[in-house]
């Protein structure tokens, strides 16, 4: 992490202001948090694979759209992907390496990581007009050059300068929202690799704050703010998830026959939700032993049957994703839990 006072200007500008400090260190001590856990948790790998759904969900929130967790799929290695079709934009940036190098000097680069096409040859009779992409490349160029004046600052600050300097330029002329939320973020919390770049867009969206109209200066505040809280509540989910992992545990510790139910249960935990096909391929079983195990599973408790439906059931954990304060001891100080839950 960055030293608060390695910037002298920034201070001048209002770094020493006591509440701004505060909220800087606040968002600053959470993100090396989920650093912490991302290392270390036992449930660190449905955990990544849950707060990338949760962020791409806030991202379509900013772009004024949404989608629903059942939308997305995940194969055996942990990969992610949504819908064949949805509305929000720039999705292909979202969890995407990009230099920051290239979002301050390469329009061209910064516009491919994005994923804009030449409205000219990309149009379709049903997307709204917009701008070639030479004119879309120059007001990128203004904007790179309008940045390069910013004076030094802190990252997580400089991330919430450059989105707010996007925001108000408006370059692409589409989209544009979410491209200053994933830009900024990836200055900010994705520098550190703790986002996918909709950390900051979670925060926005649980405290609901007006931030398309705020000043530059109330701006920085609320963009620290959304930090911490979107922070927040993703460590809050990894609790969820690792108080579920205990219980669960527990419970197939003490069956005399647990069988294949550990492995059932750790694919729901990787999923939005899980059905006796996907059980049956993962697992190489027939159907029938499928339906057994999540006949199993679901009679203990440790899933829940969501499809209310007699055929195509579909299966998931009972764990909520709203804002808890819950708190568990933590089962990284019990070996047999670390080894239970972890995945190499």
């Amino acid at each position: 992490m960055f030293d608060l006072n390695e910037n002298p200007s920034d201070i001048e500008r209002g770094m020493n202001d006591n509440t701004l400090l505060v909220a800087y260190a606040d968002a600053q001590s959470l993100l090396a948090r989920i650093e912490e856990r991302q290392r270390l948790s036992p449930v660190r790998r449905p955990w990544g694979i849950r707060r990338f759904i949760t962020e791409r969900q806030s991202l379509a929130w900013i772009d004024a759209t949404a989608i629903d967790a059942d939308a997305f799929t995940v194969d055996g290695r942990g990969h992610v992907s949504g819908a064949d079709f949805d509305l929000t934009h720039w999705r292909r940036a979202i969890g995407a390496p990009v230099t920051l190098d290239m979002i301050r000097s390469d329009s061209a680069g910064l516009l491919d990581w994005l994923g804009v096409e030449d409205a000219t040859v990309a149009a379709t009779p049903w997307a709204a007009p917009a701008l070639p992409l030479s004119d879309i490349r120059i007001r990128v160029e203004a904007w790179q050059k309008a940045v390069a004046t910013l004076p030094p600052s802190p990252p997580l600050l400089y991330g919430a300068r450059l989105a707010q300097s996007w925001w108000s330029r408006t370059p692409i002329g589409r989209g544009d929202a979410v491209a200053s939320f994933l830009i900024g973020d990836r200055f900010g919390p994705g520098r550190f690799d703790v986002s996918s770049g909709g950390l900051v867009a979670l925060g926005f969206q649980l405290n609901g704050t007006a931030w398309k109209i705020a000043d530059p200066d109330r701006y920085d505040r609320l963009w620290l703010r959304a930090i911490a809280d979107g922070a927040r509540h993703l460590l809050d989910q990894e609790l969820r998830l690792r108080s579920y992992a205990h219980r669960t545990a527990a419970h197939i510790a003490n069956r005399r026959r647990p069988g294949r139910l550990k492995e059932v249960v750790m694919l729901a935990m990787a999923h939005p939700h899980i059905g006796s096909r996907l059980v049956a391929d993962r697992l190489d079983i027939t159907s029938a032993g499928a339906i057994k195990l999540l006949t199993i599973a679901t009679e203990a408790g440790l899933l829940v049957e969501r499809s209310g439906q007699a055929s195509y059931r579909t299966y998931s954990i009972p764990v909520s994703n709203l804002p808890s304060t819950s708190s568990i001891s933590d089962p990284l100080t019990d070996p047999q839990m670390h080894d239970f839950w972890s995945e190499a």
